[in-house]
């Protein structure tokens, strides 16, 4: 997965969670970003770190994004890694 990649699938996952109420209540709970700033941010590394992470923090967010998307489970966690600025993976 490369650095395009990546994004793309971050901006799926917040496109995701703010089409997804209890998805969004979840991460203004967890994170204290809200729609607003999803929508500011969306463009920004960090803001897309942040929607992976809390997709990836309860298997039953992440699987539920991974359903209703062409990407497997592992695909999320290896696009955080790649924006946070690690490898990149061959697809």
């Amino acid at each position: 997965m490369n650095k395009e990649a990546a994004e793309t699938l971050a901006i799926r996952a917040i496109a995701h969670i703010a089409g997804d109420d209890e998805l969004l209540q979840g991460l203004i709970a967890q994170t204290g970003m809200g729609l607003d700033d999803l929508k500011a941010g969306i463009a920004s590394n960090e803001v897309q770190c942040g929607a992976l992470e809390f997709l990836l923090s309860h298997e039953p967010f992440l699987m539920r994004f991974v359903e209703e998307s062409d990407y497997v489970p592992e695909d999320p966690a290896r696009a955080q890694i790649v924006l946070s600025g690690g490898p990149i993976w061959q697809d």
